[in-house]
């Protein structure tokens, strides 16, 4: 076993939403993806198969300090920003399921 954490997030997006949706997942993971610990930060969308999600992201810390400061990386842009997520996801129909997971 590891101490390695994986934030899983899918996310049911309306094909209207796709394109503004996708850029704003990848300015977050953008910010991610620039912070120490991270091993994994995948974008994926469905190609194939029965699913109600569409866009799952997938993000690995080598440890829970890693990704407690990640945390902190994105709440700060946030802050920058005034991105409010639950606003951003309601306005484009966007439904999702968060959660860390470990091995």
């Amino acid at each position: 076993m590891t101490d390695h954490l994986h934030r899983i997030d899918k996310f049911a997006v309306p094909e209207r939403s796709r394109d503004e949706f996708l850029r704003q997942v990848h300015h977050t993971h953008a910010i991610l993806g620039a912070q120490p610990g991270i091993l994994r930060n995948d974008v994926l969308t469905l190609i194939g198969g029965d699913s109600t999600f569409n866009v799952v992201t997938v993000v690995s810390w080598e440890s829970a300090d890693a990704l407690r400061n990640a945390g902190r990386a994105v709440a700060a842009d946030v802050a920058d920003t005034g991105f409010d997520r639950d606003t951003f996801l309601e306005r484009l129909g966007v439904t999702g399921d968060f959660g860390t997971y470990a091995a």
